[in-house]
């Protein structure tokens, strides 16, 4: 069984606050056996550390600090599970229409009235008079049964469709951290291989000047190589905004000001296993938030065509009043008020057409959005595919063998075995092998990500640690 991130949040909360009462009974024990001299400063110590325990929360609550070392995805998924204003907004949406259905299943308010009757304009009759009297009544509506049930039954799917909604919007910020996460470590990565590959080459120049000195080599191979050193200047240049791009999205993300650099993030070459496609679907199904909300919106127009069916039925209205004549007889009396359905031509009939015509509608919406998660889930699961077979042929074939075929080349170029164009071709290919494999982590992890809100499941963090 798998348990929502919610529920889990919830019970390390719980437990986290069972150990801090435990460690605050210790104090107050140790309190007890203390000289009664030094009881009041001790007392005054596990005030404060009374009230540190009850503040921690809500100081977390405004704000997580980001832990020392490399960025890592769990803080952003936590930051912004806490402080994302579209989060925020949803959740309140929900809030206020869990408060309809006991609204729409309460019945109306009753009225209560008094009036006065007097006989004539001259003066008060008032007890003298049989037809004077001051009146006490009251009325209640009550709806035909079964009406207030389906209003409250209507209030309440449209509070679960709300909620469907809220988890669908959460599941969707936090695939768009994940998305963006991506592209910064991405750009952290191949930033770091353009460096080393910058390193490299900057000492096949020198190894290239050295020939050159000695005329085993022409200016044409250094002017090359320097030039390949400058276009790898620019795509780190090239990178830098797109680093720029990835942090301006975190931070509207994490409703975080852009007062200073996010750290560099940490890297993992390792990716998940991918979940075969019909295990997918079958998870798709069976808790994806947009068709949950879809199934509601479905209960809720079929509830209000049973309560557009029972508008033919009336509503009562239950009446009493009293009657004081200042010691003449007090009189009484109750009633019954029902209402006719006499217009039902052009009021309930069109109101049952209204709701069978809604109902249809949100059952092809269903239909339509279970097809559209499903085409979405076998795109991005093809992507996903696609991407790890080239992880897997990078990592196992082409980045070995482009790597030997870079050590060979520079080792032959050294006693002149080989030209410089040879070295120069295998550096680029190591490289571009490097930068591809990078790339296609990235795409698998964004397809992963995409995967995640439509079967109702939030992103999974990535493992902690540094690739070697």
């Amino acid at each position: 069984m798998r348990v929502p991130f919610s529920d889990l949040q919830v019970f390390f909360e719980l437990a986290g606050a069972m150990v801090q009462t435990r460690a605050m009974l210790k104090e107050y024990s140790a309190y007890r056996s203390l000289p009664r001299q030094y009881r009041g400063s001790a007392c005054f110590t596990i005030a404060i550390i009374f009230l540190a325990i009850l503040c921690a929360p809500a100081i977390a609550a405004a704000g997580e600090t980001p832990p020392p070392g490399p960025l890592t995805l769990g803080y952003l998924l936590r930051a912004a599970r806490a402080d994302n204003p579209e989060i925020r907004a949803v959740d309140e949406k929900y809030q206020a229409m869990r408060q309809r259905p006991s609204q729409e299943g309460t019945l109306p308010d009753p009225s209560v009235g008094v009036r006065y009757h007097n006989e004539q304009f001259g003066r008060i009759t008032f007890g003298s008079s049989d037809f004077s009297y001051l009146e006490f009544s009251a009325e209640q509506e009550v709806p035909f049964p079964g009406k207030l049930g389906l209003k409250e039954s209507i209030a309440s799917r449209e509070a679960e469709r709300e909620r469907a909604m809220r988890d669908s919007m959460i599941l969707s910020v936090l695939a768009r951290v994940v998305l963006a996460y991506t592209d910064l470590s991405v750009a952290d990565r191949s930033t770091a291989i353009l460096d080393e590959s910058a390193d490299v080459l900057d000492t096949v120049i020198k190894q290239t000047a050295q020939a050159y000195s000695v005329g085993t080599a022409v200016q044409q191979d250094i002017l090359r190589a320097t030039l390949e050193r400058d276009a790898l200047r620019e795509r780190i240049a090239m990178l830098a905004l797109q680093r720029t791009t990835a942090e301006a999205e975190i931070d509207a993300l994490l409703n975080r000001q852009a007062t200073e650099v996010l750290a560099k993030s940490a890297w993992i070459d390792k990716v998940s296993i991918l979940e075969p496609l019909d295990s997918l679907t079958r998870r798709l199904e069976a808790q994806a938030p947009e068709l949950r909300a879809a199934e509601e919106d479905v209960l809720k127009t079929s509830d209000a065509l049973l309560l557009a069916k029972r508008g033919y039925l009336p509503d009562f209205t239950a009446m009493g009043a009293y009657a004081d004549k200042n010691g003449l007889y007090a009189e009484w009396e109750v009633g019954l008020r029902v209402t006719v359905p006499l217009y039902f031509w052009r009021k309930q009939r069109p109101a049952i057409a209204e709701a069978e015509y809604n109902r249809r509608a949100a059952e092809h919406a269903r239909q339509n959005s279970r097809v559209t998660l499903e085409s979405r889930l076998r795109q991005a699961h093809a992507m996903a595919e696609t991407s790890m077979r080239l992880i897997n042929l990078y990592s196992e074939n082409l980045i070995p063998e482009a790597s030997l075929t870079l050590k060979s080349a520079r080792a032959s170029y050294s006693v002149g075995k080989v030209d410089f164009l040879t070295t120069l071709n295998a550096f680029n290919a190591l490289f571009e092998y490097r930068m591809r494999y990078t790339e296609q982590i990235g795409q698998y992890r964004r397809a992963v990500a995409e995967i995640g809100p439509l079967v109702g499941e939030p992103p999974p963090e990535l493992d902690q640690g540094a690739s070697p």
